[in-house]
C-alpha cells in the first residue's frame, strides 16, 4: 500500500523525490542487479556520506554530528521516493526470495542522462564507486559493514567537542 504524500508537503531536502533520484542513480550504476529495501538505506547513505568508508570520494554532503543515525530514519521516505519514481516507470520492483527487490529499468539511463546538475553528476560517479566496491555484498555483509562503523559515522565531532569543552574548562 503506497500512500501519496500532499505536494504541499514534499520537503525540498532528503524528501522524496532527492532520496529516490539517489536510488535511481544507484540502481542505475547496479542495472540489471536489483537489491532490498535494507540495501537501499545502506546505499542511500554512503552515497552522499562516501567518504565516511576508507578510500571513499568527498561526500556530498556535510560530515554532520551523529550522521550516522540518518540511517535509522531513511527507510520510509525512500518507500515513498522509490514508489514515486516507480509510478513514473523508471523503477520496478520484484518479489524474489527475500522479499521486494527494486532494480532500474530500461529507461533510467536516458533519464538520468537528461539531467544535467552538478549534484546528479556526483551522484552518479559516487553511485559507480558504491556499486564497484560494494555491490556484490549480500545482506549479511551489508549489515554488518553497517555494524561495525555505524558508532564511527559522525562520531568523531562528538569526541572532538568533549575535548574542546575540557580545553577551555583547563
Amino acid at each position: 500500500m503506497t500512500t501519496e504524500i500532499a505536494p504541499q508537503h514534499i520537503p525540498p531536502f532528503n524528501g522524496p523525490v532527492e532520496i529516490g533520484l539517489r536510488a535511481l542513480c544507484v540502481l542505475t550504476a547496479a542495472y540489471p542487479a536489483s537489491y532490498s529495501l535494507q540495501h537501499l538505506v545502506v546505499f542511500d547513505y554512503l552515497v552522499v556520506h562516501s567518504d565516511d568508508m576508507p578510500g571513499g570520494p568527498e561526500g556530498l554532503h556535510p560530515q554532520t554530528p551523529l550522521r550516522g543515525g540518518e540511517i535509522l530514519v531513511r527507510r520510509g521516505v525512500l518507500q515513498h521516493g522509490l514508489a514515486l519514481y516507480e509510478s513514473r516507470g523508471l523503477i520496478e520492483s520484484a518479489y524474489q526470495d527475500g522479499g521486494i527487490f527494486f532494480s532500474a529499468t530500461d529507461t533510467s539511463a536516458g533519464f538520468l542522462d537528461s539531467l544535467s546538475t552538478e549534484y546528479v553528476a556526483g551522484l552518479r560517479q559516487r553511485a559507480d564507486w558504491l556499486i564497484e566496491g560494494y555491490g556484490l555484498l549480500d545482506e549479511t555483509e551489508i549489515d554488518a559493514m553497517v555494524r561495525e562503523r555505524i558508532g564511527t559515522w559522525g562520531a568523531e565531532f562528538t569526541m572532538e567537542s568533549v575535548l574542546r569543552e575540557e580545553e577551555e574548562a583547563s
